[in-house]
């Protein structure tokens, strides 16, 4: 019962690096395109093309990370000093987001685009440390699974924090005194996280250098197909992210002070309920997947919870007020938490499996190469982003748009999610290492068991 516990008091200290992981990750995504595009005025086309050439370099940013801590050697281990030593740094970029120095359009473009890779270069090296630590902390299904759960429960916390304490504060104290609060969060939680690791000694690979590594990742079948379901979810999140707050003025048309639930709030503070109901119900969905990921398998796991989004989504795509709104975004929470808890253990099962075959376990290389790789989400939002906006007929900086340009957010944010959610299926469905379950191994440990099917 004691060992218990200790393990689910480490558990928590690590996820801390989660919830630190999901301030920075989600309030960026959330807020950063509204921002620059509607508040300071920089045009929608350039931000894309910025957009796109910041997707673009995490591919390469990220595996690159992910091969330095894989062939670190250190007294403190190959991971834990980038998340111990890159805590503050990543804090203060964060910070420095949100502070341009200027609204001249030349020098707010090229602040925006030194900034983001600035910001993303010390994120990629804290981030690609910090995940790659997880098949290490936790070897079996059960424990992935737990794990994943106690990571993600902090991580709705962190959302709570992202969608609704941050645009409150963008809305009373500015985004500058919002960015220091955040930034100040994102460095303590990977202080915390970093604290009592212990990373196992572990053979050297010898001479296989990045290029090798990198074609051994990508031979591996498992994780092309991983990636597919990988990219489409975090398209998912990113689109909420960034078209909500169009979402919110132009299509529900709240634009000033609405009354809900008969109290008068602020665009803000309406906002932050829109999300914030949802995300407090997503901390019990994640409980309630605990049970269903061993039983389904990951695989089919992950497939159902791709179509528990969309009815949801379907509401969002036609909702005209906060009501119709808030039923949608509520509907959606099952779908977030699934999508939440899966990535990390199927992508354990794949680094298992490329150990098994190969004698080297590559978890630096193969996180990297999922974060790098999905990053191209961020292309594929921004590039569609720009495109529908553009096309639709938006009109940066007003209160009011033509109707093609509500349809276009529509479109948006939920006919372009659900298009994701197919495709989770369809890889899912190909993900050929099929269904893990639990079994008794000798003295009664617990295995992992993946079968092709």
């Amino acid at each position: 019962m004691k060992g218990e516990i200790r393990k689910t008091l480490f558990y928590i200290r690590y996820a801390m690096g989660n919830f630190a992981n999901t301030i920075a990750y989600q309030v960026f995504g959330n807020r950063i395109q509204f921002y620059y595009v509607d508040i300071l005025g920089l045009n929608a086309s350039l931000a894309g093309i910025i957009w796109t050439l910041y997707g673009f370099w995490n591919a390469i940013n990220d595996p690159l990370m992910g091969q330095i801590s894989d062939r670190t050697r250190s007294r403190m281990g190959r991971r834990v000093p980038y998340v111990l030593f890159g805590a503050i740094p990543l804090g203060l970029s964060f910070f420095f987001l949100w502070t341009p120095p200027g609204h001249s359009p030349a020098v707010l473009a090229a602040y925006f685009f030194l900034i983001l890779f600035i910001f993303d270069g010390l994120y990629s090296l804290t981030w690609i440390a910090y995940t790659s630590l997880f098949p290490e902390i936790a070897t079996t299904v059960r424990d992935r699974v737990n794990l994943s759960a106690v990571r993600e429960v902090l991580a709705v916390l962190a959302l709570l924090l992202s969608f609704i304490l941050a645009p409150i504060l963008a809305e009373t104290v500015g985004y500058i005194w919002m960015g220091a609060i955040m930034g100040a969060l994102v460095a303590v939680g990977y202080l915390i996280a970093a604290v009592g690791i212990r990373e196992r000694p572990l053979a050297e690979e010898g001479a296989i250098g990045l290029i090798q590594s990198l074609k051994i990742v990508l031979s591996s079948r498992p994780f092309r197909w991983f990636l597919g379901a990988n990219m489409a979810k975090e398209y998912i999140w990113l689109v909420l992210a960034a078209t909500l707050p169009f979402w919110r003025k132009y299509a529900l048309g709240i634009l000033g002070p609405t009354e809900v639930f008969g109290i008068w709030m602020n665009p803000g503070d309406v906002e932050a309920i829109l999300l914030g109901v949802p995300i407090l119900l997503t901390a019990p969905s994640v409980l309630l997947w605990r049970p269903i990921v061993p039983r389904l398998g990951y695989r089919r796991a992950w497939i159902l919870a791709s179509f528990v989004f969309i009815p949801g989504f379907l509401l969002m795509t036609f909702a005209r007020d906060f009501y119709m709104g808030l039923l949608g975004t509520i509907l959606a929470a099952p779908g977030l938490a699934g999508s939440m808890v899966m990535p990390f253990p199927v992508l354990s099962e794949i680094v298992d499996d490329d150990a098994a075959r190969h004698g080297y376990r590559r978890e630096g290389v193969f996180f990297g190469m999922n974060a790098g790789i999905i990053k191209l989400a961020f292309s594929a939002q921004g590039v569609l982003f720009a495109a529908v906006m553009s096309a639709a007929g938006y009109i940066a900086g007003s209160d009011v748009q033509p109707a093609s340009a509500v349809w276009g957010i529509r479109f948006l944010i939920g006919i372009t999610p659900i298009l994701a959610c197919l495709i989770i299926a369809y890889c899912m469905y190909r993900y050929p290492l099929g269904r893990a379950r639990v079994v008794k191994a000798a003295g009664g440990q617990e295995a992992i068991v993946s079968g092709s099917e």
